[in-house]
């Protein structure tokens, strides 16, 4: 390890509230986008426009679920380092 190197389990914990809240804000626009979509198309808008719409809109989501895999990713790291941590707490040393 590096000489002066600390890193405390809050400092981590809050990595971790963080990559949560993303996570879960990701996931609710991506919801709220295609639930808006087809709303729109239930009140009867099915035209050309309401398609195109609709294929930017999934490749909105597609770009989205891409950082949202990204900070799962961090998460389960973040998670392992974290309990790594508390067990070196733990040994008072």
């Amino acid at each position: 390890m590096a000489n002066g190197v600390s890193v405390e389990s809050p400092a981590v914990e809050s990595g971790i509230r963080c990559c949560q809240t993303s996570i879960q804000e990701l996931v609710t626009s991506i919801k709220k986008l295609s639930h808006s979509y087809q709303m729109a198309g239930a009140g009867g808008w099915h035209d050309q426009k309401y398609k195109e719409l609709g294929i930017i809109l999934h490749e909105c989501c597609q770009a989205m679920e891409v950082p949202a895999r990204e900070l799962q990713d961090c998460l389960v790291k973040l998670e392992a380092l974290l309990k790594t941590i508390q067990k070196y707490e733990s040994t008072g040393l």
